[in-house]
């Protein structure tokens, strides 16, 4: 059978099964099945198209990326244009057997079946029996890890992910990350070590996917519900200008193959972060080192970097993977080579900008920017006179070095630009101090203490010494790496620098001069925060280059030294692990409480004893998220029926009632919602981890009509009617 009828095989039998499963069977077990079938087959079709040059795996990666994006593209297409209904999605589904076969016609084919065990072009041989059982005792290990996360959930309000969640669950990790550490000093079995890495890379982002099942965040519930009522009606109103990138996939997902939404939104991060970003890493490691070996080593690093972006799906947390995997893709064109055309990057970076803008537009930037080195295009026959003037004054070496630097100085205003300016749009307050920017004023901000900080507890001390310089080390190794070989690279190596010193004056304005007096005090620089692991993002080539020449030059060392740098690449993961969630420790005390069974219980309460009259809620983000995912979205005008977002009027009320409890509060929060006539009852909630929880629910049992507990104790709920 040739390898082109065998594609048009899996192509029909794919859809055929896949109509008999939607207007059908309907199964979400069969429809799991069908979206691997759908990204492992169509990804590897269309990975043989952007990149002819590439062997196997290091080409199936992009083609899932690209995939996956082009339905980012498309499905938001359909949304601004009119809805993103279930009929579009099964319509995207049915052609994309002919447009990927049709993409694939003049293309050399290779049956991905032939491709199980020669995945790098190795040479077959017999893997070793301690190989493998090293390898099963990673497995092993790894099982009983998910099994310990799944067998023990977390329903209570929690500060910490490790409050609840045994602390073996550290030391499975640990054990499984150096016995997969010690597999890639081989060199060889690249596709048993990778697989392992994927399981690695997903045991650690996806801890509190598997066991917290009521959710975990804020941002998180206010997504599940916006994609819960865009499955139902296909759009929402006002229409969000971005997000959509992410509802698209997460709709996809559910409508094509029938999986819940909570299920695909709360994994959509973790696994596309566990089976992508490892062979992106890879694949950008192997150019760069140019020996696979080396590159598979490389992979420890991925460790090192950033993380914890990805432990909860966000539209930030997934735009930040799809930057991160853009870098990573755009390395054979950073060194110079033209075996993947620049344009097979910008369906992926529009993707990005339609998920979310504080990383799309870096994205964006990068992507011109990365053009304005490209070779000089032929002037192709029968092109007008005055196109080919034109082409040739826009790719003279002067303009380019113009466009160019136009393209940087806008990068490094980009996004306090577009935050001054939906301010304006949006007529929310914003002030802006360039007095902060004085050296004076950032050097007082420095705080230097937070890289040798000292609690006498060894193994908490070393994790939070490694946690404290974990950005500094990546930093230290691109630089020097920089320092090394700068003259050896492709100047196209050097936008990356670009960016992150872009990034950097993008988070000093963010961070420094405007201030977002419409958020609470400590949600202010937040978003100067999410520019971090973007920086860190852009010097990952740079890491690897460094990192790649160290592990060179590591392999020649004495059997002491080499096992002496795994342990020590073995703690920094697992302190890395630890660290990539929220802490109550010595060191930090996170601030933050996970949605609790008690708030979905006073929710529902809250919605029984009101009945079908209108009401007013003062609570916490906690409930408040829990209302979001149980109740929906209800509004009396612009006001929404719970205390959101922090910065409204209806959270000043509740803060106010947080000082003294009292009915003059309760009505003034009444007297917040538009023709407030009909709605004349308020509940208060007071969860009992609150500051001064105690004075302040004594307090307002003076003042209610009625209150009651719930969760033996956890919530206190205070009813006023007027």
């Amino acid at each position: 059978m040739s390898p082109r009828l065998h594609s048009i095989i899996v192509a029909l039998g794919f859809l055929g099964i896949f109509l008999l499963n939607t207007f059908g069977i309907q199964s979400s077990g069969i429809g799991l099945l069908l979206l691997g079938v759908y990204l492992g087959f169509f990804g590897w079709e269309i990975g043989k198209v952007v990149n002819k040059s590439e062997k196997a795996i290091l080409r199936w990666w992009l083609g899932v990326w690209i995939l996956l994006s082009s339905l980012i593209v498309l499905g938001a297409g359909a949304y601004y244009l009119y809805a993103l209904p279930a009929e579009y999605i099964w319509i995207l589904i049915l052609l994309t057997p002919a447009v990927t076969l049709f993409l694939t016609k003049n293309t050399k084919h290779a049956s991905f079946l032939k491709h199980t065990h020669n995945l790098w072009s190795e040479k077959k041989h017999k893997i070793p029996s301690h190989t493998l059982v090293t390898a099963a005792f990673v497995i092993v290990l790894l099982t009983v890890l998910f099994t310990t996360l799944g067998s023990t959930p977390v329903t209570d309000a929690v500060r910490s992910t490790w409050e609840r969640l045994p602390y073996g669950i550290i030391t499975l990790f640990t054990l499984a990350t150096l016995l997969s550490f010690s597999l890639l000093w081989r060199g060889k079995e690249r596709a048993l070590s990778l697989t392992l890495i994927m399981g690695l890379c997903f045991a650690f982002v996806s801890v509190v996917a598997i066991s917290f099942p009521i959710g975990y965040g804020f941002d998180s519930f206010i997504h599940k519900a916006t994609e819960l009522h865009l499955a139902e009606f296909g759009t929402i109103t006002p229409k969000p200008f971005y997000y959509i990138g992410q509802y698209a996939l997460v709709l996809f997902a559910h409508h094509g193959f029938n999986l819940p939404i909570d299920l695909v939104d709360t994994f959509l991060v973790p696994t596309l972060v566990a089976l992508l970003l490892p062979c992106a890493w890879y694949f950008a490691a192997a150019h760069i080192s140019r020996k696979r070996s080396i590159a598979m080593l490389s992979t420890m690093g991925l460790f090192l970097i950033p993380l914890a972006s990805f432990i909860v799906t966000t539209p930030q947390n997934l735009a930040n993977l799809w930057t991160l995997l853009l870098i990573l893709a755009s390395t054979p064109f950073l060194l110079g080579k033209s075996t993947q055309p620049l344009r097979t990057l910008i369906i992926p970076t529009l993707a990005t900008l339609l998920i979310h803008p504080i990383a799309g537009l870096p994205a964006l930037l990068y992507l011109l920017i990365l053009s304005t080195h490209t070779a000089k295009p032929k002037n192709k026959r029968g092109t007008h006179a005055y196109l080919k003037q034109l082409r040739a004054v826009i790719h003279t070496p002067k303009n380019r070095s113009i466009t160019r630097f136009l393209l940087i100085a806008g990068a490094s205003i980009m996004l306090p630009a577009s935050f001054i300016a939906n301010s304006i749009v949006s007529k929310t307050p914003i002030s802006i101090d360039w007095a902060a920017l004085s050296p004076l004023a950032l050097f007082s901000s420095l705080n230097l203490n937070v890289f040798f900080e000292n609690r006498f507890d060894p193994l908490l001390d070393f994790v939070y010494l490694y946690g404290g310089n974990a950005l500094l080390i990546l930093a230290i190794i691109a630089i020097w790496a920089w320092f090394t070989y700068h003259k050896d690279l492709s100047p196209r190596f050097s936008t990356l620098c670009w960016m992150i010193l872009a990034l950097g004056i993008n988070y000093l304005i963010l961070g420094r001069v405007i201030e977002m007096t419409f958020l609470i005090d400590y949600e202010r620089a937040n978003y100067a925060t999410r520019l971090i692991p973007l920086m860190a993002f852009f010097a990952v080539p740079y890491f690897l280059l460094g990192l790649s020449h160290i592990l060179i030059n590591l392999k020649s060392q004495p059997l002491l030294l080499r096992a002496s740098a795994l342990i020590l690449l073995v703690a920094f993961t697992s302190s890395a692990f630890y660290l990539a969630y929220p802490r109550r420790d010595a060191y930090e005390t996170n601030r933050g409480f996970n949605v609790g069974q008690a708030d979905i219980d006073t929710v529902h309460l809250i919605d029984d004893l009101a009945g079908n009259h209108p009401y007013l809620v003062l609570a916490n983000q906690s409930v408040s998220a829990a209302a979001i995912q149980e109740i929906g979205f209800n509004y009396y005008g612009d006001l929404f029926f719970y205390p959101i977002p922090t910065g409204g009027p209806l959270y000043e009320q509740f803060l106010t009632m947080n000082d003294l409890p009292s009915r003059e509060t309760a009505q003034e929060a009444l007297n917040l919602v538009p023709q407030h006539g009909d709605v004349n009852t308020l509940f208060y909630v007071v969860n009992n981890y609150w500051w001064e929880a105690a004075r302040i629910i004594e307090t307002a049992k003076t003042t209610a009509d009625d209150w009651r507990s719930l969760g033996d104790g956890q919530v206190y709920l205070f009813r006023y009617n007027f």
